[in-house]
């Protein structure tokens, strides 16, 4: 057993982690399962959105240029009946309105419309929800239900993604649930991650109370404690066939080692970057020389107002917007400071 006497920098740690794994291998998943992951391409429209167009409201489908002047006074005449359209129905050729269904008179073999349209007029035309060419999803970007929703449109039933395979198992022999665990589980699974079983992952967290006797033994690429608050306890096995992180059960731990290494890891895999909002600090923010520490924040309208620096509290989780990863060398940042911040929301985008 290696003595943890030696905390090693978070950024030292992040560098042998993501340094021990292969370049990320795309998955092209149907549309269902892709959901809520990240497209590892940029996808274009290749014809318009609608192709043809389509009906908005029940009525008859018309072409606006036949109607030109049109009038109760002086209506056209048509010798073939508009088409009854429903709303969703493809229009037929070079029909590019729609009337409601009064808007037509039966005279003897004629039909009168005694009132013009104008293009789009009940309808959606060809290209007037997306044009060609235009992106849907770009690279980095997550599948969102509208994207979903663009890409069915277009044709398209699946997708390329980049989406980081962990597991998440106790190292102890105990149940493998709890509600810290679920708590990380879901953080993954929101920052874009499938949760798998250990031997389908590109990367295990291992969950250890005694974190020395579940990494005794580990091969010599190891790193034995980190600089961080909180989540000290965490040990990185880069030189297993899998990168293993070996955490303590308890949510604090986890949080910091979400924030500062697994969030880090996520955007690597999947190219994209933590995104940084800038505001002044509503007060004062103390941290400690030689560690990273994690500050939790809650957004208001006068800035960020610190909860919690080198701890998560349950309090502060609940009642954080946004993280700081405060520099090792930094002593704080005193009140109207400027900080940049993570939103724990979306907190990812792209490169």
């Amino acid at each position: 057993m290696v003595p943890r006497t030696v905390l090693t920098p978070l950024s030292d740690a992040l560098a042998l982690l993501l340094a021990a794994l292969p370049a990320p291998q795309p998955q092209v998943l149907p549309l269902e399962a892709a959901a809520g992951l990240v497209s590892a391409a940029t996808i274009l429209a290749s014809d318009p959105i609608p192709a043809h167009a389509i009906a908005q409201r029940r009525g008859v489908a018309v072409t606006a240029s036949e109607l030109v002047g049109a009038s109760p006074y002086a209506p056209v005449m048509l010798s073939i009946p508009p088409k009854p359209v429903l709303p969703g129905d493809a229009l037929p050729p070079s029909r590019d309105a729609v009337l409601p269904p009064d808007a037509v008179n039966a005279d003897g073999p004629f039909h009168e419309i005694g009132q013009p349209a104008y293009p789009g007029e009940g309808a959606v035309l060809p290209g007037a929800d997306l044009s060609a060419g235009s992106a849907i999803v770009r690279a980095g970007e997550t599948l969102t239900p509208a994207i979903l929703l663009a890409l069915r449109l277009a044709g398209i039933d699946e997708a390329s993604v980049l989406a980081p395979a962990v597991a998440v198992t106790w190292a102890d022999g105990e149940a493998n649930a709890s509600p810290d665990i679920e708590w990380l589980r879901a953080a993954l699974s929101a920052a874009g991650c499938r949760l798998v079983a250990a031997s389908a992952a590109e990367l295990v967290v291992r969950v250890a109370r005694d974190i020395d006797a579940a990494t005794a033994s580990w091969s010599t690429t190891r790193i034995s404690g980190l600089a961080l608050n909180p989540g000290g306890e965490t040990a990185i096995d880069a030189g297993a066939a899998r990168p293993i992180v070996a955490v303590a059960p308890r949510f604090d731990a986890m949080v910091g080692v979400f924030l500062g290494v697994l969030l880090p890891f996520i955007a690597a895999r999947t190219g994209r970057r933590l995104r940084g909002v800038t505001r002044p600090l509503t007060r004062k923010l103390v941290s400690q020389v030689g560690f990273t520490d994690i500050a939790l924040l809650r957004d208001t309208a006068d800035g960020y107002e610190p909860l919690s620096t080198g701890r998560a509290p349950l309090a502060a989780l609940l009642a954080a917007d946004a993280a700081a990863i405060i520099d090792p060398g930094s002593e704080g940042a005193a009140a109207g400071m400027l900080l940049d911040a993570t939103p724990l929301r979306e907190p990812l985008e792209p490169q």
